[in-house]
């Protein structure tokens, strides 16, 4: 091998599952193998256009700063590709109507850009440049229904499809997402049913999508505060000129859908910028409101497994799967099929990869996992106990004065914005210069609003 960020495998890779992880990691592999299948269960629409097997697609989805940069540095040109077919790329401080439960952040750059497009674009431009790949086969309407072993099923050798047909594979990738069948496959082939965890924060969502003339923001987002405040909003301005407007409720307040109800929902939020877009938007016909409630946040420990496979890696939501309020899920996606192509592009024995990319995965999990759970633990709290645990109210109380001064103070708004941007570190809002103003400085913005069963803490 001549060099070893273009380290080649001899046979081909398999891919389970055609989202975003799975996309990334076609696009990675063809890298480093032979032949790339990338087998789906529904059919991919050959445009722009819903498929089966996404049913959160019909929502608003963001794609933070660091993992926009990350899909340019896959899919050089995405970028320009999208904002050409008129998905809006904008400054997130400059350009977004921002609430929390402190008020309305006033409008100043954050030094972070924002990409709003409907998930289905996104797919479409991905898949399009994907199958472009001379290495890279596809095989939609397939499901996947086993894992293929060797003698003493320690390695994988393929994957068995719908109907008996097997695919020989050197390595198989599990992206197969939140409904990953995997764990029952290690469990058939005699290894023990990998830990999992999973924190629900009763958080469902409802979305309807206008046609709506330009406003002065391009997104605007509204975010719920726990155990307090369950209602919140997010919409975008995506290509077409269309609006997407996705309300949702934690703690079991959950949005109605169907369109009255929906609306009552929506005005209850008390946002005049939210009010400004609907009384001024026209529902696009034969949409309608679409509902979604398996938001909760799963994570499964394949990388404590004492045992693990030869040949077989699994990413994405296949792993951990986040609240998509948080709109993590799809850079983490990106960030570990990066990953596994760095441990490939190392190795010089394939049958170590699985084990090394398996706790990168896992690593790269950590983070975003805490960031997500430490909010949803509150509502998880709240709705099973009707209380706050004594160890989780100062997080809350700390997170809420932060709230306060993100209102007040454009430096303390650019660190929180970098922080929701994932380009810096969640360390950065517990730096000795935030720690100092979130402290003593947010008594100068006004008083602190009392929070349900937390401000015992203070």
């Amino acid at each position: 091998m001549t060099d070893r960020g273009c380290r080649r495998y001899s046979g081909q890779a398999v891919v389970v599952g055609a989202g975003i992880g799975g996309l990334a990691a076609a696009r990675v592999l063809a890298d480093h193998f032979e032949g790339v299948v990338l087998v789906e269960a529904g059919e991919l629409p050959p445009y722009a256009g819903p498929r089966s097997g996404v049913p959160q697609a019909r929502h608003v989805h963001g794609m933070p700063a660091r993992g926009a940069g990350r899909l340019e540095r896959l899919f050089p040109g995405l970028r320009a590709e999208l904002v050409e077919a008129g998905a809006p790329l904008f400054d997130h401080g400059l350009s977004a109507s921002t609430t929390v439960f402190a008020g309305r952040v006033p409008r100043t750059e954050a030094g972070v850009r924002a990409h709003a497009f409907s998930r289905d674009l996104l797919d479409w431009s991905l898949r399009r440049r994907v199958t472009a790949q001379p290495r890279v086969g596809v095989r939609d309407r397939s499901p996947v229904t086993g894992l293929c072993w060797n003698g003493d099923a320690t390695r994988v050798v393929g994957v068995r499809l719908a109907g008996g047909e097997v695919l020989d594979a050197a390595l198989v990738v599990d992206a197969s997402g939140r409904f990953s069948k995997l764990p029952r496959w290690l469990v058939e082939a005699g290894y023990p049913r990998p830990a999992e965890r999973v924190v629900d924060a009763g958080l469902a969502y409802a979305t309807m999508v206008f046609d709506a003339p330009g406003r002065d923001f391009e997104a605007l987002q509204q975010m719920t505060s726990a155990p307090d405040r369950p209602r919140g909003a997010f919409a975008v301005h995506v290509e077409g000129g269309r609006w997407i407007v996705t309300v949702f409720g934690a703690g079991g307040d959950h949005p109605p859908t169907d369109e009255p109800g929906w609306r009552e929902f929506a005005g209850s939020l008390g946002n005049a910028d939210l009010d400004g877009l609907l009384a001024s938007a026209t529902p696009v016909a034969g949409v309608g409101v679409h509902g979604f409630k398996r938001t909760e946040n799963r994570r499964t420990d394949y990388a404590g497994m004492r045992r693990w496979p030869r040949r077989l890696v699994a990413i994405g939501d296949s792993v951990a799967a986040f609240d998509p309020v948080f709109g993590q899920g799809m850079t983490v996606s990106l960030l570990q099929a990066e990953a596994l192509g760095e441990t490939l592009a190392r190795a010089y024995d394939l049958d170590a990869v699985a084990r090394r990319a398996q706790r990168r995965v896992a690593a790269i999990v950590r983070t975003p996992w805490l960031m997500s759970v430490s909010e949803d633990l509150a509502w998880h709290h709240h709705r099973e106990r009707g209380a706050l645990p004594l160890w989780l109210r100062p997080a809350l109380w700390y997170k809420r004065r932060l709230l306060r001064l993100v209102v007040a103070d454009p430096e303390a708004f650019r660190v929180f914005m970098g922080v929701w941007h994932m380009v810096r570190s969640p360390t950065a809002l517990g730096s000795p210069r935030m720690l100092a103003k979130v402290v003593f400085g947010v008594r100068r913005t006004g008083a602190l609003g009392p929070v349900a069963d937390g401000d015992g803490a203070r």
